[in-house]
């Protein structure tokens, strides 16, 4: 669901649901039939189930946790956030396999634009986490501590006590600014943050600049801030009162430090609980099935139609839960809500709500014998699963059982001669995981097919082959489809083969058919044979002796012999510095921390090892979650380094900072495979050191360098940032081999003299050779130089050739006049919709275009077919200066951003309303043009 959707969905829904016609459904719809697929146990009383639903003869794939709440050892509630923490939003399989779930979909709506805390309620085991929305007509689910599941309108009170004896409302806790029914979250209120809210407290957001909060530890006030944009890191225990408005006064006139608080919180449900309590909860949303009856006329708020959706419902005695999910585009029909309150009906459900679907609709499963889950349906268009920050799942709580069973994993099929491993996962009597070492079993098979060592089974022939598993009383087969085919080649990888005196190499060895195909070999399928004195030969990997020698490997198989040369021995050759090396570019995974760094040469002062320049790669993990691995590259240009011949390694000089961060290489080969190098485990070093590190086997020649990067490993509790350098940079090549001339530099074939060195070098020269762009003198062309609307339009038609044979024939529909050089490219663009004037009617083609400006433009391009339209959005920018952003240029900057075509500045910000520079348009220009 789209960040903007979700903004006004919950006004939305207070208004409709107030006045719709809720109608109870008596039977499936004509048109419309279920078939159920297959019934599997996943866990103790779990059950998944699929579905086939069928709507006026388009089907839809439905998937099906039903929970018995009446098994002991089952257990539901919230999944949420990462790591505790409710704003680290991440996909539902993450959060499962982070809590060790054997189920799970996605609940509640949440702001895509914001860090993303749920609208709803998150109550685990007795503690909340998030409060209940004030929302009417949302419905949730519900567990009470006697296990019975409900589904309920939930509501939430809080109050805050002075010293002096005064209250004051607490409006939520842990919510991020968001729309309720007929008031506002944040607007002169007051609202509780925990440490379950994330690394710290909300801060002074924006249009509330000015709040207060007051941390408290131990119930009293340890610290008062007004302003405070960072927010406070709160401790277990501890909480912060947020204040705005009204809510601050209130807090600044009856609290000071070291003053005792007394804080009130209660969730309230409309189901007659009893002297029982509510133990778990998470949010949900649109009643569908009541009492037994599924409504009509559901308000669909701004998703209506077929969509994929996510729902639960109980049974009538509330012991039975079902967890649902109806796959959506491209592979299923999708269904509507009032389709998904039949459909939940005939599923079982006495009472049944639905959940946020769209994009977020998730289910995973883990399966018998698995540790972890796998998804079930294909998200909506088949996007990647969206990060969302809170889930419902099913929990496995029986201890480790007797084992019960287990399934093979490996293929079936085999060529003869060639070992197959066998491989198997099992599960105990409790559908827990159970470790079984596949060599503990017993395995046999008819003596003529062929051979076990364990797991390890040969063929001998050709054709079906059943081999046999048996371990305490379950017995396993498995049938083999076994080949001979015809062989006509033997290829050995690497070829030729360079080893360095004393160390070790392994090769490859494959077999191509007659057919074409090419099967990898095994050592017990071929003869090998290496010259005397080479060294030692085991079964696919060479130990070198001590002493420079060439000869050859031998391999054969059946009348086929391949002769491979070897060499013992390499020598070192200098390769590059660093003071050539100019095209240089900073990224970074997560893309939103790329403004935190920089690749670039040295300047006056900083470390170099010889010669002139070094190259300074300056790294910054802040502002990025240390859950999953964070990675910061130096990259050489547009296209990666050539290294010369077939070097087996490199060296370098590295300046370190001594992070203990792990140093990496990243290189590319002829066929456009990237290999990843080792230079070193961990940075633990400061001053100048060289390191030198070996090719992988198999990398096609010719190799070229990509990247040098910094790696931050999964919860690395290291120094975030830092900073290294390197230089002189040598290549491995083996002894006999005659030394590489390192390629000269390459001039610039331009004559430009003020680009040498510019970051948009490589692209300015390129642009210049294609003759969108022509130098503002014979020596310069000017990169800084602003850049004019009718320029830019015309660097357009130069890049797209709108005007190239068909000249536009439209009038100027401007009072201003256009200059000659831009008149036919701007009509052509006014024809195509790309451009446009301004309201008093003019186009002003001499005015310097702002960046704002050129988003718009280019974002239009991209519509009318000049770009590529369905490039998926993989980073999400966040500028410091989005406030300023022109009503009509928020969309395209957006769109842009997230796509990779436009980015921030140094500081953060993407400044719309500055001047685009020549270097700057040319660069956006170029990376259109490259995805069209």
């Amino acid at each position: 669901m789209s960040n903007y959707i979700r903004k006004g969905i919950v006004a939305f829904i207070a208004i409709v649901a107030a006045i719709a016609l809720l109608m109870p459904y008596k039977g499936m719809a004509a048109g419309m039939s279920l078939e159920k697929v297959s019934e599997s146990p996943i866990g103790e009383g779990t059950s998944l189930l699929k579905y086939r639903h069928v709507i006026n003869g388009k089907a839809s794939n439905v998937f099906v946790t039903r929970v018995n709440l009446n098994n002991p050892y089952v257990e539901v509630g919230p999944i949420y956030g990462t790591g505790g923490k409710l704003t680290v939003r991440q996909n539902v399989k993450k959060m499962a396999d982070e809590r060790g779930a054997i189920a799970a979909i996605n609940a509640d709506f949440f702001r895509m634009d914001r860090k993303g805390t749920p609208f709803g309620i998150v109550l685990d085991k007795g503690k909340l986490v998030s409060s209940m929305g004030k929302i009417n007509n949302w419905y949730s689910f519900g567990l009470l501590n006697d296990k019975t599941a409900i589904v309920s309108h939930l509501g939430f009170n809080g109050t805050v006590q002075a010293p002096d004896g005064t209250t004051a409302i607490i409006q939520g806790v842990n919510k991020e600014e968001y729309n309720p029914t007929n008031d506002k979250s944040h607007l002169n209120k007051i609202n509780l943050y925990t440490s379950d809210f994330g690394a710290t407290s909300l801060g002074a957001i924006k249009g509330y600049e000015d709040a207060v909060e007051i941390l408290v530890v131990n119930d009293r006030v340890k610290d008062m801030r007004i302003g405070n944009p960072v927010g406070y890191s709160i401790p277990q225990g501890g909480y912060v009162l947020w204040g705005h408005g009204v809510g601050k006064q209130y807090l600044l006139s009856h609290f000071k430090v070291n003053d005792p608080v007394t804080v009130t919180l209660q969730t309230t449900t409309d189901f007659p609980v009893g002297d029982r309590e509510l133990y778990s909860a998470v949010g949900g949303h649109m009643l569908l099935v009541k009492d037994g009856k599924a409504l009509t006329k559901i308000p669909s708020d701004s998703i209506g139609g077929n969509q994929p959706r996510t729902a639960f419902g109980v049974s009538q005695d509330g012991k039975t839960l079902y967890m649902v999910v109806v796959e959506g585009p491209n592979k299923s029909r999708g269904v509507t809500l009032d389709e998904l309150a039949q459909l939940m009906l005939k599923l079982g459900a006495y009472n049944a709500a639905n959940l946020d679907g769209g994009g977020s609709t998730t289910m995973v499963a883990r399966y018998p014998g698995d540790t972890q889950t796998t998804l079930l349906n294909t998200p909506k268009l088949g996007a990647a699963m969206r990060a969302v920050p809170t889930g419902l799942a099913v929990f496995n709580t029986a201890p480790a059982g007797e084992f019960a069973n287990f399934l093979f994993t490996n293929g079936s099929k085999g060529v003869v001669g060639q070992p197959i491993t066998l491989t198997v996962k099992a599960y105990d009597n409790h559908y827990n995981p159970y470790t079984l070492n596949p060599a503990d079993i017993t395995w046999t098979a008819n003596p003529a097919d062929g051979t076990f060592n364990k797991n390890v089974f040969t063929p001998k022939r050709s054709g079906t082959i059943t081999v046999t598993g048996e371990y305490r009383g379950v017995k396993k087969s498995l049938n083999l489809s076994i080949t001979a085919p015809e062989v006509t080649d033997i290829i050995v990888s690497p070829s030729p083969l360079a080893l360095r005196s004393g160390g070790q190499t392994s090769f490859s060895v494959s077999l191509k058919t007659k057919s074409g195909q090419v099967i990898s070999a095994s050592p017990g399928m071929v003869k090998t044979s290496l010259t005397a004195g080479l060294g030692t030969l085991q079964g696919f990997t060479i130990q070198a002796g001590q002493t420079s020698k060439s000869g050859e490997l031998v391999v054969t198989y059946n009348n086929i012999v391949r002769k491979v040369p070897v060499t013992v021995g390499t020598r070192w050759s200098f390769w590059t510095n660093a003071d050539n090396l100019t095209t240089l570019s900073y990224h970074t995974i997560p893309a939103s921390i790329s403004t935190n760094g920089s690749f670039r040469q040295t300047t006056d002062g900083e470390p170099v090892k010889a010669s002139g320049k070094a190259l300074r790669l300056a790294y910054n993990f802040e502002g990025s979650s240390n859950v999953d691995m964070r990675f910061a590259y130096g990259r050489f240009g547009s296209s990666p380094l050539l290294m010369p011949g077939q070097p087996l390694g490199m060296k370098l000089w590295v300046y370190g900072d001594n992070s203990l961060h792990w140093l990496r290489a990243e290189l590319v080969d002829a066929k456009g495979k990237t290999h990843y190098v080792d230079l070193a485990k961990q940075i633990d070093w400061t001053d100048w050191k060289e390191i030198e590190a070996s090719f992988p086997a198999g990398v096609a020649y010719p190799v070229a360098l990509k990247s040098l990067y910094v790696v931050d490993e999964e919860d690395s509790t290291l120094e975030p940032q830092g900073t290294v350098y390197f230089d002189e940079i040598s290549l491995e090549y083996p002894a006999n081999t005659a030394p590489v001339t390192p390629p000269p530099a390459p001039a610039n074939p331009t004559g430009f003299t003020d680009i040498k060195g510019h970051w948009a070098e490589a692209t300015l020269i390129e642009m210049y050779k294609k003759g969108i762009v022509s130098g503002i003198t014979p020596t310069k062309l000017g990169p800084s130089v602003a850049v004019t609307r009718g320029q830019f339009v015309t660097f357009m038609d130069r890049a797209f050739g709108w005007t190239k044979n068909n000249p536009a024939k439209a009038q100027s529909p401007f009072k201003d006049k256009l200059p000659d050089y831009a008149k036919a490219s701007i009509l052509a663009a006014v024809e195509k919709g790309i451009v446009s004037g301004f309201d008093d009617g003019t186009f002003k083609a001499d005015a310097p275009i702002s960046r704002a400006q050129m988003a718009v433009m280019m974002h239009n391009a991209i519509k009318k077919g000049y770009g590529n339209a369905n490039k998926p959005a993989t980073l999400s920018p966040s500028f410091k200066d989005a406030s300023s952003f022109p009503a009509y240029a928020v969309e395209s900057i957006r769109f842009l951003s997230e796509r990779g075509y436009v980015s921030g500045d140094a500081n953060g910000g993407f400044g719309p309303n500055r001047t685009a520079n020549r270097a700057e348009s040319l660069v956006v220009l170029d990376r259109l043009m490259k995805s069209f």
